[in-house]
C-alpha cells in the first residue's frame, strides 16, 4: 500500500505536465520547467545536508539502524538523482538526449518523464545499497490481491494520464497512442508459442542458478513463497496476471518505449523488478521486457498484454502444481 502515494503524486505532476503542454502560453512551460528544477534543487540540498552533517547527528533524528556509512551513500544516491532531474531541465542536455532516444526536447510531458526515471532508478539505487535480500523479513513481505490491484490500476492511469487523456488526445487517440489494437488470430498463435518459449527459459535459468548458487537461490526461493504466500487459489493468480499484464504492458510498451526506445524501457522494466537484489531473475526479467518490446513493436501492445498474462498464470499454475504435489512427497 505504501506505493500508492508514490503513485498518486506522479499522476498529479503528469496531469500537471499535460495541462502545461496543451497552454499557450510560453510562460507557463518556462514556470512549470522552473518548478522542476526548484523540486530537484530541494532534494540536492537537503542530500549535501546529510553528507555534511556529523552521521551520528543523522541517525538519531532518522531513528534507524543504518550504518553510518551507509548514510552517506544514501545521501550520495539522492543527491544523484536530484541533480539528474535539474539537468533534464535544461534543454541544451535534453537535445542532447533526443540523438538517442524519441524524446521531444519541448514537451513538458517528456521532461517530467525524464526526471520521473532519474526518480525510478535512484529509488533502486537505495534499494540495492541496503542489500534488501540479506535485511527483510519474511514475515512483512506477503502481498494482497488489492494491493496488485491497486499498484496497477495506479499504471494503467499514469499511462492514460501520460498520453494525455481528454487533454492531449481523445480516448481513441489514447488507444491509438498506447497501440491499444484488437490482436489478430495469428497474433494470439504466436504470442501462445512466445509464452512457452518463455517458460522454459525461465525454468532453464532457475535450475541452472540453483545448481550454480544453491543458497541464494533458495534465499530468494524463500522470500517469493513468502511473498506470495496470499495467492493459493487459481482465480487470484489469475487476477495477479491479468492485472500485472495489464497495467505494465500499458506503462512500460504503451507509455514508455515510444518514447525511449526498446532497450532503455527493458531497462526500466527490470529496474523495477529488482525487489531484492541483482540475481539471475533480474535478467530473465530483462529479457522477458525486449521480447515484450518486440512483440509491442511488431503488433500490438494488446499481444503483449496477452502474453505478459499468459507467462505470468502459466507461472502461477505451475507454482500451485507443485504446492499440490508436496503433498505426496514423503522425507
Amino acid at each position: 500500500m505504501s506505493i500508492l502515494i508514490p503513485l498518486a503524486l506522479v499522476l498529479i505532476l503528469t496531469l500537471a505536465a499535460n495541462k502545461v503542454a496543451v497552454s499557450e502560453n510560453p510562460e507557463t512551460k518556462k514556470t512549470f520547467t522552473w518548478l522542476l528544477v526548484f523540486l530537484n534543487s530541494v532534494l540536492s540540498l537537503l542530500s549535501l545536508g546529510i553528507l555534511f552533517l556529523p552521521g551520528e547527528a543523522f541517525l538519531q533524528l532518522l531513528d534507524s539502524n543504518i550504518g553510518q556509512g551507509d548514510v552517506q551513500v544514501i545521501a550520495l544516491i539522492l543527491l544523484a538523482t536530484g541533480l539528474w532531474g535539474i539537468f533534464v531541465c535544461w534543454l541544451p542536455f535534453r537535445s542532447l538526449l533526443a540523438k538517442f532516444i524519441a524524446v521531444d526536447v519541448n514537451s513538458p510531458v517528456h521532461l517530467t518523464a525524464l526526471v520521473l526515471v532519474g526518480y525510478l532508478v535512484g529509488n533502486t539505487a537505495l534499494s540495492l545499497s541496503q542489500d534488501l535480500l540479506q535485511q527483510l523479513d519474511i514475515t512483512e513481505l506477503t502481498v494482497s490481491v488489492i494491493d496488485v490491484v491497486l499498484q496497477q490500476t495506479g499504471f494503467v492511469l499514469l499511462a492514460l494520464t501520460g498520453a494525455g487523456l481528454f487533454i492531449r488526445r481523445d480516448l481513441a487517440g489514447v488507444y491509438n497512442r498506447l497501440g491499444l489494437d484488437r490482436p489478430t488470430f495469428g497474433q494470439l498463435l504466436m504470442g501462445s508459442g512466445l509464452i512457452l518459449v518463455l517458460i522454459i527459459i525461465q525454468a532453464t535459468i532457475g535450475g541452472i542458478w540453483a545448481l550454480l548458487d544453491p543458497e541464494q537461490a533458495a534465499q530468494l526461493g524463500s522470500l517469493n513463497e513468502a511473498l506470495l504466500a496470499g495467492f493459493d487459489s487459481i482465480d487470484k493468480w489469475f487476477i495477479l496476471a491479468l492485472a500485472s499484464g495489464i497495467g505494465e504492458e500499458m506503462l512500460f510498451r504503451g507509455a514508455l518505449q515510444p518514447v525511449f526506445g526498446l532497450p532503455l524501457t527493458s531497462l526500466l522494466f527490470a529496474i523495477v523488478h529488482i525487489q531484492y537484489g541483482l540475481t539471475p531473475i533480474t535478467f530473465v526479467v530483462f529479457f522477458l521486457g525486449l521480447i515484450l518490446g518486440l512483440v509491442r513493436k511488431y503488433s500490438s501492445t494488446t499481444v503483449a498484454i496477452f502474453v505478459h498474462f499468459g507467462y505470468n498464470f502459466s507461472l502461477g499454475l505451475l507454482t500451485l502444481l507443485a504446492l499440490y504435489l508436496e503433498q505426496f512427497v514423503t522425507t
